[in-house]
């Protein structure tokens, strides 16, 4: 068995897995400097745009940076790292040999300041007709609970859809904590020295806490889809669409699965998760220490 055959039977087992250094020094530097470079655009800025969240608290003064949004739009430098022979060596042997990337993020925590995610799954958010989909989490920095690391539910991916809306029906992108057969005991961090890449299922279960150490946590965010995984509710710009694929060649062709969906809507703020999760009740994170 081999290294990766290592890697790919702890997803396939428990719904994540981390590898430490699949990126060498060099890559890191090019990625640590060009979110620092992406991230000095924020200078100034008063309130969300089309390329930052920003955290409360911001100022135009001293910017509090909470998301940089689609970096592979802003950057070459992102779209490279989507086709990073490492990383889509492990997605090619988890969601198939032809890969396109969906979407593409920064979180960004600041030191003493970065906001929890709540509880949640990622197919509440981005059904497909298939579920050959998976995101690689880049670690720009070192990630451990102090810093508000991911966390996830081990062999949640093999469980059900829980429903992330509130009681009046509205997506609120959260699982609320007292959900039933809702099993927080088992929580497993996805930490590691800057270089390691985490993957994780779509329906895997995982949230973080506030970042209360003195160090920044930022993660790069890389969701991929099988190229004949079609996202059930975008309208799709078809030469755009294309020119996200990394990995194989374009195709029509759909394939479909018999998968529990309930959609995102409807939604009071839209499809940021942070100001979705405002609304949502009984929070795990906002009070954890």
């Amino acid at each position: 068995m081999t290294a990766t055959d290592d890697v790919v039977d702890h997803y396939h087992r428990y719904g994540y897995v981390t590898v430490p250094g699949l990126l060498g020094a060099e890559d890191l530097g090019r990625l640590r400097d060009g979110t620092d470079r992406i991230a000095a655009q924020a200078l100034g800025q008063t309130e969300d745009n089309g390329t930052f969240d920003f955290e409360r608290g911001h100022t135009p003064e001293r910017p509090q940076i909470q998301r940089i949004k689609k970096p592979h739009r802003i950057d070459q430098l992102y779209v490279d790292m989507a086709a990073h022979a490492g990383i889509l060596a492990i997605v090619g042997r988890l969601i198939g040999e032809r890969i396109r990337l969906s979407h593409s993020k920064i979180n960004m925590k600041a030191a003493a300041l970065g906001a929890p995610l709540e509880w949640h799954q990622d197919w509440a958010f981005a059904p497909h007709t298939n579920m050959s989909t998976c995101v690689a989490s880049v670690m720009i920095d070192d990630a451990d609970l102090s810093n508000g690391a991911m966390q996830v539910l081990p062999g949640s991916h093999r469980g059900k859809l829980f429903d992330h809306h509130d009681e009046e029906q509205f997506f609120v992108g959260a699982i609320p904590a007292d959900a039933p057969d809702l099993d927080l005991s088992n929580a497993a961090p996805l930490s590691g020295p800057a270089g390691t890449v985490a993957f994780h299922h779509p329906m895997t279960i995982h949230g973080s806490s506030a970042n209360r150490s003195g160090r920044p946590r930022r993660i790069l965010f890389l969701e991929y889809a099988a190229v004949d995984a079609f996202p059930l509710f975008y309208d799709v710009d078809w030469t755009e669409y294309n020119s996200r694929i990394v990995a194989g060649a374009p195709s029509s062709e759909v394939r479909f699965e018999s998968n529990y969906v309930k959609l995102p809507f409807p939604s009071r703020v839209g499809f940021s998760i942070y100001k979705a999760q405002a609304d949502a009740r009984n929070k795990f994170f906002e009070t954890a220490t």
